[in-house]
């Protein structure tokens, strides 16, 4: 057998080895930690860099909702059977139907800001309430098919968007910043009013105008249309003043008069008086030639008033603005009411014809042996008084009445020289 004859390793060469063995393993591993360090740089800044989250704009409300309601208003949904009583919180879309019933009312306001007052005994339905994604145009439409309805548009957001308003026999457009009014009568025929601003108006008879400012027409239950009607302008109030305090002993017993500037061309006057600014529940609610109404007996409490002009064929313009005024009873029932200046700058008399010139309290009124004067803003008045042909001295009473029921009255003698 042959003998093995490498020389043995000493105890240096083993200790070389293990040294130099260890240092390779370490130098290998630090490659590696910088190798993967590099690799999930590269990875995660640029070949998987995280994209950005885009989010879509939520899309637009394009619903109506209930600005304000007064008494039993009623809503039947889409798709639904039964009728619900309308509250604050309710979202209405295409199709659903709002009914008002007797002295209720509801202000629906849409999304585009559109505003419609929905008057008592009333039905209307929600016929569109949309907004194009891509092009912004804002589309708002209601039918009435019974009672009447108010509106007020607004400016539009863009071009081409558009308010509709229908009825069983008239379809029309109304332009921005327009207020008006439609009417639906039991007979099917219809009546559309424009207060400001204008619409653009399509009968079911294929009759086709625009109506202005103050103009109306009327249309039969056939689709066929009168001529276009002008209104009567609006009236101007003068008493009660607007935020008035008005003070009565005994309320029960007190007359509150109403006045009015009156209107060119009108000869009839339609006033409402109510707890509400609504008027769906109006204590007063007359038609009269006279510009200015008696009101008996109000309790304490507040008031709205308004007054609309009526022309001879009856056609019926735009309301005033609400006036509010408010009764109250003296501070522990005090018995006294201070009476109204009462100062009489002239008193001339030419024939039988007197003219008297004086100034009162603003707001107060005036007789002149039971003929009402003219009372200006600011107290002032000047009329003129036929008296009676006969000789003798006669006696002139004037009165004046102030908004706290106060009474200053003073008489004077004249003797007419023919």
């Amino acid at each position: 057998m042959a003998r093995d004859n490498k020389p043995p390793r000493s105890d240096d060469d083993l200790i070389d080895w293990f040294t130099i063995s260890y240092r390779t393993l370490y130098a290998a591993a630090g490659l590696v930690v910088v190798l993967a360090a590099f690799g999930f740089y590269y990875y995660t800044h640029r070949v998987v860099a995280p994209k950005p989250v885009v989010t879509d704009a939520p899309p637009p409300t394009t619903t109506a909702r209930f600005k304000s309601l007064e008494g039993a208003v009623k809503v039947k949904a889409v798709g639904t059977f039964e009728w619900v009583s309308a509250d604050a919180n309710m979202v209405l879309r295409k199709s659903d139907l709002v009914r008002t019933g007797n002295g209720s009312t509801a202000e629906i306001a849409f999304f585009d800001g559109t505003v419609v007052h929905v008057r008592p005994d009333s039905l209307i339905t929600i016929e569109e309430t949309t907004e194009d994604p891509s092009t912004k145009r804002r589309r708002v439409a209601w039918h009435i098919s019974s009672g009447e309805v108010n509106f007020q548009t607004v400016k539009k957001n863009v071009p081409g968007s558009a308010t509709e308003i229908s009825t069983p026999t008239v379809r029309a457009t109304a332009g921005e910043m327009t207020g008006g009014g439609v009417r639906v009568a039991q007979s099917g025929d219809s009546e559309m009013r424009v207060w400001q601003g204008s619409s653009r108006v399509e009968t079911k008879a294929g009759d086709k105008f625009d109506l202005g400012a103050n103009e109306a027409v009327k249309v039969d239950q056939a689709g066929k249309a009168t001529a276009k009607i002008t209104l009567p302008t609006v009236p101007v109030l003068l008493s009660p003043p607007h935020q008035t305090e008005i003070t009565y002993v005994d309320p029960a017993r007190s007359t509150t008069l109403l006045i009015w500037k009156p209107v060119p061309g009108a000869t009839q006057y339609h006033v409402m008086l109510d707890y509400s600014a609504y008027f769906n529940r109006p204590q007063v609610d007359s038609v009269l030639k006279e510009t200015s109404v008696e009101v008996q007996g109000l309790d304490a409490g507040k008031y709205f008033w308004r007054v609309a002009a009526v022309d001879k064929e009856g056609a019926e313009g735009a309301y005033s603005e609400s006036w509010r005024f408010a009764v109250n009873r003296p501070p522990g029932g005090a018995a006294a009411s201070r009476q109204p200046p009462l100062v009489i700058d002239a008193f001339d008399v030419r024939a039988n014809i007197l003219q008297v010139k004086g100034r009162t309290e603003s707001g107060a009124t005036i007789t002149i042996n039971g003929q009402r004067a003219d009372v200006q803003a600011d107290g002032s008045f000047n009329e003129f008084v036929t008296l009676e042909i006969k000789p003798g001295t006669q006696t002139v009473v004037l009165r004046a009445t102030g908004l706290n029921g106060g009474i200053n009255e003073v008489r004077r003698s004249v003797v007419l020289g023919f």
